[in-house]
């Protein structure tokens, strides 16, 4: 008789806790869904923490450019906004939705003009250092929907950005010269200012910003000067 019982048990068990483990494994398949289902829409690529980890205490830039063939020294980079042309044809809203990738970012603060483009000025958050600001820059660069990004600098004169423009002097029959170290440069040659002075535009896509145009041409063959085309930020620091 006990062995009838324990036969019973046995098989009774077996019928009653396949089908109950089936439905917990069941219920915990709906659950992992319903979690993915609801994660967070925002995807938000960067943010103060990951700059500081990217850079890792690194040392700043210190940059200059020349003058009348006279160097001045620019320093650092100013650590509160940078410089930003978006992508053509963006919406306002479309360029907010950029913006909002990015935590270091805290919005745009107004705008201004160089003779090609309409650039903003972008507000970071508090507490980055140069060497951040500068991965910033880099990180704002492999946006699709940003066309240009630089740097402000502080000095006397107060907000200093670079424009996506420079401001190109040849020597007299150079002209060719300069079309051909543009191109090389992935830079386009805007128009004649006057005389033999010429206004060349850059973007993400060039070598460099302005001033590294500027101070790449200045010692070659046929560049009388070169200057980047600052922008004064009427903003105060």
């Amino acid at each position: 008789i006990n062995q009838i019982v324990s036969d019973f048990n046995c098989t009774d068990m077996k019928r009653i806790y396949i089908p109950f483990l089936s439905c917990l494994f069941l219920i915990f398949a709906f659950s992992s869904c319903r979690q993915d289902e609801a994660s967070p829409i925002r995807n938000v690529k960067a943010g103060p923490t990951l700059l500081r980890a990217t850079v890792g205490g690194g040392s700043c830039t210190s940059y200059t450019y020349y003058l009348e063939n006279e160097q001045k020294s620019l320093g650092n980079v100013y650590t509160k906004q940078v410089l930003v042309n978006f992508a053509e044809g963006l919406s306002a809203e479309a360029e907010a939705d950029v913006l909002a990738k990015y935590d270091f970012i805290k919005g745009a603060t107004g705008q201004l003009h160089s003779n090609s483009a309409v650039l903003h000025n972008i507000e970071l958050v508090d507490g980055l250092g140069c060497a951040e600001v500068e991965e910033a820059i880099y990180t704002l660069s492999e946006e699709p929907g940003i066309a240009y990004v630089a740097p402000y600098f502080l000095n006397a004169d107060g907000l200093l950005g670079i424009s996506n423009e420079a401001i190109i002097t040849v020597d007299e029959g150079a002209d060719t010269a300069l079309e051909e170290l543009a191109a090389a440069y992935k830079a386009e040659v805007l128009m004649s200012l006057s005389g033999q002075t010429y206004l060349v535009r850059v973007d993400k896509n060039s070598q460099g910003n302005a001033l590294e145009l500027a101070n790449f041409l200045k010692d070659k063959e046929g560049i009388a000067h070169a200057e980047p085309d600052f922008v004064v930020s009427l903003q105060k620091p």
